[in-house]
């Protein structure tokens, strides 16, 4: 994103002051898991019949975006965008976040419910119009780790984890240039520039925690 939306987002003076609890409740469903991937995928997919094991089974744990495959073992559920991975290395994550060895960083992707997370919408399409921007796709994104079969999010002010997501084709347009607004509980949000330059994708970096992600066109 150029320099000059991230001066006309500080010039206008979006006080947004929002009440998140109800934003990331999806992601706190998920959050809220002790196991592992197939733990995450049973807060979403609905449980006790066989079929739904057979389909808890089928929950991708890896994604790839332009044919590079996310380094970061997860729950890849995001279908609304053409995949989704982390790039950063996992040793330099691991390092940043002060992993110890028996701790490795873990990804959730899904698609953002609207009715379920409200506020967080709100947010991200008061910020879009303040840009003159066009929302697409939006989703729950969480970088945590997994130690010992239990899940929790990594710290929220750690070093950059980069991520690459798949522009779906119905939302690519011209020449056209693409960000990403983050938004985390409490109503705080970031505008997070595109640092790739294929239209057909969107590479950011993020930090930990989990957040809601949409991305824009302008």
């Amino acid at each position: 994103m150029k320099a000059s939306i991230v001066k006309r987002m500080l010039a206008g003076a979006l006080a947004v002051s929002l009440v998140m609890a109800p934003a990331m409740v999806q992601a706190a469903e998920v959050s809220s898991d002790t196991g592992n991937s197939t733990t995450a995928a049973e807060s979403i997919i609905s449980s006790s019949t066989s079929e739904s094991v057979t389909s808890v089974a089928k929950v991708p744990t890896t994604s790839e975006v332009g044919g590079v495959k996310s380094t970061m073992t997860g729950v890849y559920l995001a279908t609304k965008v053409n995949g989704s991975a982390v790039t950063s290395n996992l040793a330099t994550i691991a390092q940043g976040y002060g992993l110890t060895s028996n701790e490795k960083p873990y990804a959730k992707f899904f698609n953002l419910d609207a009715k379920k997370s409200p506020m967080a919408m709100q947010v991200i399409d008061t910020v879009a119009s303040s840009l003159g921007a066009t929302v697409g796709p939006v989703l729950n994104i969480e970088l945590g780790k997994m130690a010992g079969g239990e899940y929790s999010l990594l710290a929220s002010d750690g070093p950059a984890i980069r991520i690459a997501i798949g522009i779906p084709k119905n939302f690519v347009q011209g020449d056209s240039n693409y960000a990403m607004i983050c938004v985390r509980e409490g109503g705080a949000f970031s505008v997070l520039k595109d640092l790739d330059s294929d239209p057909a994708t969107i590479t950011f970096d993020a930090a930990g925690g989990a957040g809601a992600y949409g991305i824009i066109r302008y």
